[in-house]
């Protein structure tokens, strides 16, 4: 590194002094800077006059005062930027001014010209040219599109180095950076601070950024972190020695660790001052000084992979490459104007919360064969292009699936990859073997990879066989018992089994048997079972261990809810035990009573209150039941034993951050309307408790809480048209379907009478299909049948059901 390395001189005490005293906030600033722009562009004018109105005519003061100090430090920019306290004043500078102008930013990256490979690797540096390059690259939200430096009543200085023609242009100071930084591509990949730095330079010239995932990772000190310049540098007191705490689940990717480059989510650029279209062909020789020398065997690169701080680097090159193709780019963008709508960025957020809790992975796109990613890929992997078989590549991603950072590289790789290489890559990866497959979730990290592959699946076809396999898995007791912190692997599979509809009762099987292992009771009966797989074979065998234990009782085990010590009110529950009852209860309805039994009727009714409580418990148990096909008879009955099993806590539950939510959920899903007079009658018992805060009122809004009160006459009328309009399409779709294949009353009837069946006869014709099916019957077989004949009911039997009068 030492061609081409220069290092500036120390800063002067004086300017440092200068950047120190000025009384720059940046939360004031931007505030400052919006209410002159609606100001400016007349937004403000009218009836909304306030006690800023006097201020806002003219220019913002702390904007005028960031202008007026970078033309003073401009010459000592690179300086400070090396200074502990001097860097920090300059990320100041740049967050106010920057995303305003775009002079102010050429003339911060001018300033650093011929240091940029200093500033690098240096800790101080690194920050302040990474804050740089994110702020430069992008206008401002609020920004209308004209630079404020320009504008008449902005100090002169800078305006006056705007028309300077010695000034390069923005695109010109980032190629600068680009062709002083390639040449030591891979020595500033290894780099601890290097390796931040070229991420966030691919991210400008691929016209994206990297955000923090959903949910955070719950720090109070974010703001302090923003208004210090994006990095606390040094110790401002002394740190006491404290104990260490539990780490999160392994089986759960939701703790408050930092985000990872694989999992952090990267969106496009909102207003890029240049186009990133321009810095195609500098996004792909910046990659490839990255990647090496080509070589069809393993070396450094492979190394790289592996390296705590190439490896997130290589991820985000081959996620940068992705999303800079131009289908990408045109497919996944987000319109500029979707954000201005208040209501819709609010809809967005609580969707966003929710997916976080289920551990819903946003959709990414997906690169083309022969593109620049599938290139950089290609050569991760050592993949000989053409080849019938592959000579390094089994051996490359089994070694990268077990190495805590190559494993974030080859989870990156099975989300983006194409659904052709997809095939090989299980194929090669030997993932469809049951042994191997048993070898990779025991694995301390490759049980992540497992559960990657489980979310990536791409067809029916694959889902099918990797959910065979993976049976195995959860019935050798590894994906239920929670010591060995594997039930990732389980929720997986469930979604997936949930998603294509197949392998359900096979699945549900393999959790009676895992449990079984987990508790031993298979032990002492492991001769008897061998001797019996001898005479009557292996179905028959596994078909008696699973049918010792009952699904209902499995599933308290799997959500295990424990209460804090300390606080009885608390509860902590199992997220992947959780995720997985959630897509249980997605399965075929034939198949949910177990599940539905192990919830109402496993847990203690002070129990379910808690988790309705509870934003995890919410969203996977409740929402799961609430959620579900209410319409169908085992769905409503397990609404109707909700209410009545959480009765005397409906009102505490309205006025409850979490817990309204399934109360109004609950008085939609209840069939009838007597059903739903009970519960609003509970809610009406609760008096002026409900109209006390903001989730009660919504909840006396949506359930006609003060309708039922006043006239509950006219409150069952009021439900019962809301009923009928809800139902309409239902009721529609079953009153047209019997007419083509029979013309009597009998078979209404008797439809009618269906629904009705006694639970003992249901069970026997489910034991009866069971001994005609094979074992891996799917999930989902039953279904066309089952709907054939449940359309035959009448709208009579139906408005009886609904109690609709």
């Amino acid at each position: 590194m030492d061609e081409g390395y220069h290092r500036p001189r120390r800063p002067a005490s004086e300017t440092i002094a200068y950047l120190r005293g000025l009384p720059l906030d940046i939360d004031s600033a931007h505030q400052e800077v919006a209410r002159f722009l609606s100001k400016d562009s007349g937004a403000g004018t009218g009836a909304d006059v306030g006690e800023h109105d006097a201020d806002d005519d003219f220019f913002p003061q702390s904007l005028a005062a960031a202008f007026s100090a970078l033309e003073e430090v401009k010459g000592e920019i690179a300086s400070l930027a090396g200074d502990e306290y001097g860097s920090q004043s300059i990320e100041i500078l740049a967050q106010i001014a920057a995303p305003y102008s775009e002079i102010a930013s050429r003339i911060l990256l001018n300033a650093c010209r011929g240091y940029y490979l200093h500033l690098a690797t240096h800790r101080y540096g690194s920050h302040v040219l990474q804050t740089i390059l994110q702020l430069s690259s992008s206008a401002h939200s609020d920004d209308t599109g004209a630079d404020l430096a320009m504008h008449e009543e902005a100090p002169p200085s800078l305006r006056d180095e705007g028309t300077e023609q010695s000034l390069p242009s923005l695109h010109d100071c980032i190629q600068a950076i680009v062709e002083e930084l390639s040449p030591h591509g891979p020595d500033l990949a290894v780099h601890l601070c290097g390796s931040h730095v070229l991420r966030t330079l691919l991210c400008v010239l691929g016209g994206v950024s990297l955000e923090a995932c959903r949910g955070g990772n719950g720090s109070n000190n974010n703001k302090r972190f923003d208004q210090t310049g994006g990095a606390i540098r040094g110790r401002l007191k002394p740190k006491k020695k404290k104990k260490k705490k539990p780490r999160a689940d392994a089986s759960s990717p939701t703790g408050d660790a930092a985000p990872h480059a694989g999992t952090m989510d990267v969106v496009y650029q909102t207003n890029p001052r240049v186009d990133p279209g321009l810095f195609a062909s500098t996004l792909e020789s910046l990659s490839s000084a990255l990647l090496g020398t080509p070589s069809e065997d393993p070396g450094e690169l492979q190394q790289h992979a592996c390296h705590s701080s190439a490896g997130p680097l290589l991820i985000v090159l081959v996620r940068v490459l992705t999303y800079a193709a131009d289908g990408a780019r045109e497919e996944f963008s987000v319109p500029q104007g979707n954000g201005s709508d208040p209501e819709a960025a609010k809809k967005n957020a609580n969707n966003s919360i929710a997916d976080f809790r289920m551990g819903i992975a946003k959709t990414e796109p997906r690169y083309a064969e022969g593109s620049p990613a599938d290139k950089a890929v290609k050569r991760i992997l050592c993949w000989q292009e053409g080849a019938d078989q592959q000579e390094y590549a089994s051996d490359v991603i089994y070694g990268l699936s077990g190495e805590p950072r190559g494993s974030h590289v080859l989870e990156t790789i099975m989300r983006l990859c194409p659904d052709g290489f997809y095939d090989s890559l299980l194929k090669y990866g030997d993932f469809l073997t049951a042994q191997t497959l048993q070898d990779y979730a025991e694995h301390p990290v490759s049980n992540f990879v497992v559960q990657t592959m489980l979310t990536t699946v791409r067809s029916k076809e694959q889902a099918e066989t990797v959910l065979k396999v993976a049976e195995k898995v959860v019935s050798s007791g590894l994906a239920i018992d929670p010591a060995k912190k594997r039930r990732g692997i389980l929720w997986r599979a469930t979604e997936l089994a949930a998603r294509y509809r197949i392998e359900q009762d096979g699945l549900l099987k393999a959790v009676r048997l895992g449990f079984l292992s987990w508790k031993g009771e298979s032990s002492g009966g492991s001769n008897d079972a061998e001797a019996t797989a001898e005479e009557g074979g292996k179905k028959k065998k596994q078909r008696k261990k699973a049918s010792s234990v009952e699904l209902k009782d499995c599933i308290p085990e799997l959500i295990g809810l424990r209460r804090n010590p300390g606080d009885d009110q608390r509860i902590t529950l199992d997220a992947a035990g959780c995720r997985s009852v959630h897509h249980m209860l997605r399965f075929s309805p034939r198949l949910c009573q177990d599940v539905l039994d192990g919830i109402i009727g496993g847990l203690q009714a002070e129990d379910l209150v808690s988790i309705a409580r509870d934003g995890l418990g919410s969203r996977c148990l409740m929402d799961g039941i609430l959620d579900g096909p209410v319409k169908t008879p085992i769905f409503a009955g397990a609404c109707k034993d909700l209410r009545e099993r959480m009765a005397g806590s409906w009102t505490s539950l309205a006025t409850d951050r979490v817990g309204h939510h399934t109360v109004k959920k609950l008085f939609r899903a209840l069939p009838k309307i007597d059903d739903k007079a009970r519960l609003v009658e509970e809610l009406v018992a609760g008096g002026n408790r409900l109209h006390g805060n903001p989730m009660g009122r919504s909840v006396v809004d949506s359930c006609l809480v003060d309708a039922y009160a006043e006239n509950r006459k006219e409150w069952r009328h009021r439900v019962g048209k809301l009923l009928s309009t809800s139902e309409e399409k239902f009721l529609s779709e079953i009153t047209r379907q019997p007419e083509p294949k029979t013309t009597g009353g009998e078979k209404a009837d008797g439809g009618g009478g269906r629904e009705d069946a006694p639970v003992a006869a249901k069970a026997k014709r489910k034991r009866r299909r069971k001994r005609k099916n094979a074992e891996g019957t799917e999930g989902g077989g039953e279904e066309p049948r089952k709907a054939a004949k449940t359309s035959t009911i009448s709208t009579e039997a139906i408005m009886n059901i609904m109690n609709v009068h």
